[in-house]
């Protein structure tokens, strides 16, 4: 569900300019509006787009009347919780989980999004205006695990590219919505920048989110990395003769090594 930022002028400004109009509500200490509810098609897609499944825990910031949280349940097997600033749409939640068989799977509260924790979330899901994704961007990057997926409906995040983009055109005019839209999904990285080192290694990787570079050492000679990928916790790179595809565990990065095709041997980094 969209939400209203703190000034009228900022809410209409963002609207007209990316032709979502309508009325909105903001988490925080603001005056409520009418929401904005997804389109059935758009937050089916969202959740198919971040591959949910019955081993996921989703979390709604933003819940409305519950729609998306549901749909995870019924649809995709998964756990949920919607957090909402309405204790009125709370409640409308937890009635509309029971008519759907699915309030063992789920649960609602009336809370505002910046102050809670979603450490527990494998996918977030995301209908807020600019203003609060902008405060809640480096508490998706603190709280969520690697490899967690983030789904934002219409809005971006600054600086932070997509891992996918998707425009849907809508097969009916939904309300403040117009005829398509705009569906991004992001995966949270693990946090590689710094230094590593292993007996014969010594890398240094910078980190724009998702999108690295790795120069260093190997063997006593400078590698020079064609290719270096990120995706979650998976981390994976390949220099002239060597290929290595690991994962991330807090100080450590652990993988498997290749040289010039022949047998994987193990390799293990520390950040230093």
């Amino acid at each position: 569900m969209l939400r209203m930022a703190s000034h009228l002028s900022r809410l209409a400004a963002a609207l007209a300019a990316l032709a979502f109009c309508g009325a909105a509500r903001a988490q925080g200490p603001v005056e409520q509006a009418p929401f904005i509810t997804t389109p059935p098609e758009v937050l089916e897609r969202m959740l198919a787009l971040a591959g949910t499944g019955p081993a996921d825990f989703v979390m709604d910031l933003g819940s409305g009347d519950g729609r998306i949280v549901i749909a995870a349940a019924r649809s995709f097997g998964a756990r949920g919780l919607g957090l909402d600033i309405d204790a009125r749409l709370v409640a409308l939640s937890r009635d509309n989980a029971r008519a759907a068989g699915v309030a063992d799977r789920v649960a609602f509260e009336h809370r505002d999004v910046l102050q809670a924790d979603l450490s527990g979330a494998t996918v977030v899901t995301l209908y807020l205006l600019p203003s609060i994704i902008d405060r809640l961007q480096p508490k998706l990057l603190d709280e969520l695990r690697p490899g967690s997926r983030i789904v934002s409906h219409a809005f971006a995040m600054v600086g932070w590219k997509p891992d996918r983009m998707e425009t849907l055109r809508l097969t009916r005019r939904h309300e403040g919505q117009g005829d398509e839209s705009r569906v991004m999904l992001w995966v949270v990285p693990a946090k590689v920048r710094g230094n590593w080192r292993a007996r014969d290694w010594r890398l240094r990787i910078s980190q724009n989110y998702q999108e690295i570079e790795i120069d260093g050492e190997a063997f006593g000679r400078p590698l020079a990395v064609r290719q270096a990928k990120l995706a979650g916790p998976a981390i994976r790179f390949s220099a002239e003769g060597l290929a290595f595809s690991g994962r991330v565990e807090g100080g450590r990065i652990t993988g498997e090594l290749r040289r010039d095709g022949g047998a994987a041997t193990p390799l293990t980094l520390v950040r230093e």
